[in-house]
């Protein structure tokens, strides 16, 4: 990893450890920061591979707790999406997600070995995963043979039951990993409509820790924020065309035209629909994977 990265990272996790973060991300420091360092690099980009998890934390940032009927991505879509993506732009940190991702361990050995061979086009790809699965002989020789890969385990206690073994296996095998353990997460809230100030709204986009942190690839488009992403796909927030890239349009076959559009999304001022059905702002901290028994309800 470049040394101006790994004092990034240092800095974000010494930001987390000090419950700095709701300060940092209202000034914007970090977010200028990175953008001055990497002009033509998206910083995290998520990839989402699918959305079946194996919990059902109910204070899931992502919505994963909404799907009633989830499915996982085709891998050559998302590889199709990633193609276009490192066209216009490189990426630092690239992450494979859900969802929990060793649900479909055949569409992650397919992007991980799409992935082996792009390597000039980011400089590490993290795996998140709670823990809870132990992945096959093919996965794990598909991890090894991916540089610059590293396995980043959430632990949630108990939940995560297969944390222990899998982190074991990957010291045998020689996969990179890394153990978060928090004790509380932040409550974004339910996916209630705010009646509030536009005043208000746009604030809370401005001091955003998830549209600094966490620009999402999902189904072949690029959002800001992955809350905004799985609200649109369930019908929870309009889908405004303005406020994402679709990657595979053909209007962004030209590399240089996708790169100004992604970097326009990435320094997006205006506050976007979704805004207004999140409570980042409140810096309300919750019990973490707290489980649910059934997919929720939105109403």
């Amino acid at each position: 990893m470049p040394k101006q990265n790994k004092l990034l990272h240092f800095a974000a996790s010494a930001a987390r450890t000090l419950h700095l973060w709701p300060l940092i991300v209202r000034s914007g420091l970090f977010n200028s920061a990175r953008r001055r360092k990497y002009p033509d690099t998206i910083v995290h980009l998520d990839v989402v591979l699918t959305e079946c998890c194996t919990l059902r934390c109910k204070s899931c940032s992502n919505l994963m707790q909404y799907y009633h009927h989830p499915e996982n991505l085709d891998a050559d879509e998302v590889i199709s999406s990633l193609r276009k993506v490192f066209a216009a732009m490189r990426v630092s940190q690239l992450k494979l997600l859900g969802g929990e991702p060793f649900v479909c361990q055949k569409a992650l050995i397919k992007v991980l070995e799409y992935l082996k061979d792009q390597t000039d086009r980011f400089d590490e790809v993290d795996i998140i995963t709670n823990g809870t699965l132990i992945p096959s002989e093919e996965c794990i020789n598909a991890m090894k043979d991916t540089p610059k890969l590293k396995v980043v385990f959430s632990n949630y206690g108990e939940l995560s039951s297969k944390l222990k073994e899998f982190s074991e296996l990957c010291g045998k095998e020689g996969i990179a990993f890394d153990i978060v353990g928090d004790d509380s997460w932040w409550d974004f809230g339910g996916m209630k409509l705010r009646e509030e100030k536009e005043s208000k709204t746009q604030h809370r986009f401005d001091g955003c820790y998830s549209r600094r942190l966490c620009t999402s690839l999902y189904r072949g488009k690029l959002y800001v924020c992955p809350r905004q992403a799985h609200a649109i796909r369930l019908g929870l927030v309009p889908e405004e065309s303005s406020e994402m890239v679709d990657v595979m349009s053909l209007e962004f076959d030209d590399p240089a035209k996708l790169h100004d559009a992604i970097y326009a999304l990435i320094d997006r001022k205006k506050r976007i629909s979704s805004c207004k059905y999140c409570g980042c702002d409140d810096w309300i901290k919750v019990p973490r994977a707290v489980q649910a028994e059934r997919p929720l309800d939105v109403t």
